[in-house]
């Protein structure tokens, strides 16, 4: 019964994307991810209803219309996640712990090794026109590679810091738009179901992880004259504010998992093999990586993809 139920529910859902049917799709997302928990379904009842609860957030007219919904929807997340905590969430955790025994430097270099494997999929992204000019987190990867070791010119301060200042804005318009719910967007992914832009969640809101590690990671190069700082010395950059070490584990590409397959996520080769990079870049970090070890390792992931 809840098989064929779900595939008419699914049915429905992919209907209501492909004609960009905001108020339709959030009903899908709530009845499917009541559904899952109905019948037990923990980590794709989450998936779901985090959906729901990330596309009315982020619409005022939806909100207005859902949320009382989105109350309740927000306590039985919390509630599904003290059952189970998704495996994504699990690999943040332990991330937090041990960065605990890294300094400032070593937590933005292992920011930065995660963020340069996302260099293929922001290529392969910046086909669709709201997307053109992430290709580019490449170039940024290496200006911040450079200014974590203080190899750049000085006298570049100023383009540097502009370059980074509109990929920042670039970032930030782009996720905080209605693309990030548009399932027409695709790139398509050899052998592989199609990537869509509202995988990049990653599990709840890695968009919101990626752009607060790319906001850091600039103010970690500069100093507070907007010129670059001698970062490779441990003691002479400090965020202004506590980093959001979450990110580092953000490039398991979590939602797309959920959304294309029905296996755990802990299961799935891509997702293993991310899963060793992490923590492989925590040891890497520690052992106090001279600029060519790093950026060896940054080129080497530049080339991955992450799904």
């Amino acid at each position: 019964m809840f098989r064929n139920d779900m595939e008419t529910l699914l049915t429905m859902l992919a209907e209501a994307q492909a004609a960009n049917d905001y108020e339709q799709m959030a009903e899908c997302y709530l009845n499917i991810g009541t559904a899952c928990r109905d019948a037990e379904k923990i980590t794709k009842a989450i998936y779901y209803l985090r959906r729901f609860d990330n596309l009315v957030g982020g619409d005022d007219d939806l909100y207005d219309k859902f949320s009382s919904q989105d109350a309740q929807v927000s306590q039985w997340i919390d509630e599904l996640e003290s059952l189970q905590l998704p495996y994504e969430k699990m690999l943040q955790e332990q991330a937090i712990e041990k960065s605990q025994d890294l300094n400032e430097l070593q937590k933005m270099q292992w920011i930065l090794l995660t963020m340069s494997r996302f260099c293929a999929l922001f290529e392969k992204l910046s086909v669709l026109p709201d997307f053109e000019g992430f290709e580019k987190l490449s170039e940024m990867i290496d200006y911040i590679c450079g200014g974590l070791y203080g190899t750049l010119d000085t006298d570049d301060s100023d383009d540097i810091q502009d370059a980074l200042w509109d990929y920042d804005d670039l970032l930030d318009n782009v996720f905080d738009s209605e693309v990030m719910s548009d399932y027409t967007q695709t790139v398509q992914i050899p052998n592989q179901p199609d990537f869509v832009p509202a995988d990049l969640e990653s599990g709840d809101v890695g968009t919101y992880y990626f752009g607060m590690a790319f906001g850091a990671l600039q103010q970690f190069i500069f100093d507070e004259d907007g010129q670059l700082s001698e970062c490779a010395i441990p003691s002479t950059a400090q965020p202004d504010d506590p980093v959001d070490m979450e990110f580092v584990a953000c490039g398991i590409q979590a939602d797309y998992f959920y959304r294309t397959s029905d296996t755990d996520l802990e299961k799935i080769p891509q997702i293993q093999e991310e899963a060793a990079r992490i923590f492989s870049d925590y040891d890497f970090v520690k052992s106090s990586p001279d600029y060519q070890a790093f950026q060896q390792r940054i080129n080497l992931y530049k080339e991955v993809m992450l799904i």
